[in-house]
């Protein structure tokens, strides 16, 4: 399925750089959650990568990376740790802020588009419950985050909790557990609620969008500016895997709550207004449940059948 960036696409992209604009530059588009908070600019991609594919996302998705960039300098709500990223290399600040959410929103697009190309029903089922598989080891990390900060929001893990966690046998164990209930969870929810495929598909794009853009960008941090001593008194002494679940844990895990509870009905809304293009599978779907209904509906095809079977007789 080729992406025409026809006139309405334009409109369509207009009006998603408005909201990202709105969310940068005002206080709308954060919401602190304890001692962080998170973004909500992760949604304009999402649906930009939905209905507009790989280069709508990596366009928003750009569009996100350079408000990002301009926080740094104060433009809108500013970025403590962006404008220290920026004393020391702006150059590779700019590559961490941009790059990351370029990619994420072209990666979406081929994500979303891999999905709706799914024929079989219970493909995208088992999609749903590995999403739901990532969702749960992310939730059952915050966790364990969210009980380990003190009342000045401060980050402490008790002796109990690192016990937990450096027992990688127990630790693993566990997270394989969790993720393995959670699969299942999901496919029952999705398989008994019988959610249509593009339905599913935004919901994926959307949970995609946030997780890829809380990894991409921690990687982005940590290759880029690991050596110097702003990040090493942030991690303070911990591992990379551990520095960056402490760090955006929780955060990310609402940005992904969020992003999929958003994306899904939005992207599902702008299908059924024709606002996007179909996909060659659903409308492969489409048309054969139309055919169906024609010959259901057909005057006379009852007594037809009837007729032939008295015959048989």
């Amino acid at each position: 399925m080729k992406t025409k960036f026809n006139t309405r696409s334009m409109v369509l992209l207009g009006l998603l750089t408005a909201i990202v604009a709105l969310f940068s530059l005002t206080p709308i588009g954060s919401i602190p959650i304890g001692p962080l908070s998170i973004t909500l600019n992760v949604i304009p991609v999402a649906i930009a990568a939905v209905a507009l594919g790989p280069i709508g996302g990596l366009i928003m998705g750009s569009v996100f990376g350079i408000f990002s960039y301009l926080q740094c300098f104060g433009i809108g709500v500013l970025s403590g740790m962006g404008a220290t990223l920026v004393e020391i290399n702006p150059v590779l600040a700019f590559i961490q802020r941009f790059v990351p959410r370029a990619l994420d929103g072209f990666l979406v697009g081929l994500i979303f588009r891999g999905v709706t190309s799914l024929k079989s029903v219970r493909s995208y089922y088992i999609i749903t419950g590995i999403v739901s598989a990532f969702f749960g080891f992310a939730l059952f990390l915050s966790g364990m985050l969210l009980l380990n900060y003190d009342e000045n929001g401060k980050y402490k893990m008790s002796e109990t909790m690192y016990s937990f966690v450096t027992t990688k046998s127990l630790f693993i164990y566990t997270c394989l557990f969790i993720a393995v209930l959670c699969f299942v969870i999901g496919y029952k929810i999705v398989s008994s609620k019988n959610l249509t495929q593009i339905q599913v598909a935004c919901a994926v794009a959307g949970f995609c969008t946030a997780l890829l853009n809380t990894i991409f960008f921690m990687t982005a941090l940590v290759m880029l500016f690991g050596n110097t001593d702003y990040i090493k008194d942030l991690m303070g002494g911990k591992s990379i895997l551990l520095f960056i679940v402490s760090f955006v844990g929780i955060n990310a895990l609402f940005e992904m709550v969020v992003a999929t509870v958003i994306t899904c009905p939005v992207g599902n809304a702008l299908f059924k207004a024709k606002l996007i293009d179909t996909p060659a599978a659903l409308k492969t779907d489409s048309r054969e449940e139309q055919s169906a209904e024609a010959k259901k509906n057909t005057p006379g095809s009852g007594s037809k059948n009837k007729n032939s079977k008295k015959k048989k007789k």
